[in-house]
């Protein structure tokens, strides 16, 4: 008669062992449960990464010409002792744009990086490549087009409806074509990126609405914001190293 086998102690070699998941920027999450080759990592990665760039090329790129072009003006006008509401609503709503494009750019990476998920459940990593190569660059040819018709490339006031526009028309993408699929993590992400981006637009405009209001300098509150502010740039010109005079800041 055989003998049986020799059991473990510890009873250890039991108990199923589950590899797990690295996740990283190189290494999708998916592609790495699904047992995608290591080869197509860096190239999936690549190809997500591609969904970040119009809102840098069309949104930041402009916002940051914009923003250089009015502290500049604010401050050679402050030296000349003209101060106008203009320029200080101007860096608002630049500051503002600059704002939404970093929730677009988010909101893009969340909606290219969950059909990425699917497609290579469905389809082979080449053809997953070929679709998000495709949507980044249609992502990329509606953006400037959306931008150009808004004249959001020559007046920071025309950018900012310009990308709350495009943070809106994502964010309904994202949730029409998640619509079937219970994701609650990311679907809890993207409207929290568009709340807080319009809980702040929102209060910034409020602010500058009734900080331009001679009938609200009076307001303690409001007085001690414009000093800490006044005091906040002082510092950070003379952190920076700016040739400038900046008291009236």
């Amino acid at each position: 008669m055989a003998n049986p086998p020799p059991c473990s102690s510890n009873g250890t070699d039991e108990t199923p062992h589950h590899p797990v998941v690295a996740v990283s920027l190189l290494q999708p999450r998916v592609a790495v449960a699904l047992g995608i080759p290591k080869r197509w990592h860096h190239t999936l990665s690549a190809c997500r990464l591609l969904s970040v760039v119009p809102p840098f090329c069309w949104g930041l790129r402009f916002a940051l010409r914009f923003l250089v072009a009015d502290l500049s003006r604010s401050s050679v006008s402050r030296d000349h002792g003209r101060d106008t509401p203009t320029s200080d609503l101007r860096l608002t709503e630049t500051a503002l744009a600059i704002i939404w494009c970093c929730a677009s750019a988010y909101l893009a990476f969340f909606f290219t990086d969950c059909l990425m998920s699917r497609w290579l459940i469905n389809y082979t990593p080449q053809a997953t490549v070929v679709r998000l190569f495709t949507t980044s660059c249609a992502f990329a040819y509606l953006t400037s087009w959306i931008v150009y018709l808004a004249g959001g490339s020559q007046d920071p006031g025309l950018l900012l409806p310009a990308w709350i526009g495009i943070a809106t028309i994502l964010t309904t993408c994202y949730h029409f074509t998640q619509r079937k699929i219970k994701i609650r993590k990311e679907t809890f992400a993207s409207i929290s990126v568009f709340s807080i981006a319009s809980f702040i637009s929102m209060v910034a405009l409020l602010l500058h609405s009734h900080s331009t209001r001679v009938a609200y300098q009076s307001v303690p509150l409001v007085a001690l914001t414009k000093r800490a502010g006044q005091i906040a740039g002082h510092v950070l010109f003379h952190v920076l190293g700016v040739p400038r005079d900046v008291d009236g800041l």
